[in-house]
């Protein structure tokens, strides 16, 4: 599947004169368990497409693509999608980073982390600064869920 592009063609259809509503997932992957960045990521971003009217835009990921490559898209993303989830479960510099560009451009997003895994202070300092609840969860249902309500509310005219 190519970045952006929906599996299912019918997905995320718009018309001319309506922009896709994006979500860019920003989760660790380069140090996170390999069933976290596999099973977990796949999980959630198939919950994820199941919402009318999204377009989930996928990473290059961890062998494709040069680092510049990977650099300039998850800043695009981070950057221009309508909606940013990030998952801070584990931790990662590039997460860090995605997580800075969007606050850069004051868009929206929103945060969880499974329950039980450390969030370090200084994000949850940023979090509480700006009024910004981290969701917590056991499973990609649960984030799909808030997410979907979320998009929901935005969605409706």
């Amino acid at each position: 599947m190519l970045a952006g592009r929906p599996e299912n063609p019918k997905e995320g259809i718009v018309t001319a004169s309506q922009e896709p509503f994006t979500i860019y997932v920003g989760m660790a992957l380069t140090d996170a368990p390999v069933e976290f960045r596999e099973d977990f990521q796949a999980e959630l971003k198939h919950l994820l497409r199941q919402i009318p009217g999204v377009v989930i835009l996928d990473f290059i990921g961890l062998v494709n693509g040069s680092n510049t490559d990977v650099s300039r898209y998850d800043k695009k993303c981070t950057q221009g999608a309508t909606l940013c989830v990030f998952i801070l479960t584990h931790p990662s510099t590039g997460l860090g980073k995605e997580v800075a560009y969007r606050e850069a451009v004051e868009k929206d997003a929103l945060y969880f982390a499974a329950v039980g895994a450390r969030v370090t202070r200084m994000v949850l300092g940023e979090l509480e600064d700006r009024n910004c609840p981290l969701h917590r969860y056991t499973s990609a249902q649960e984030v799909a869920d808030i997410v979907r309500a979320y998009v929901m509310q935005k969605l409706q005219p």
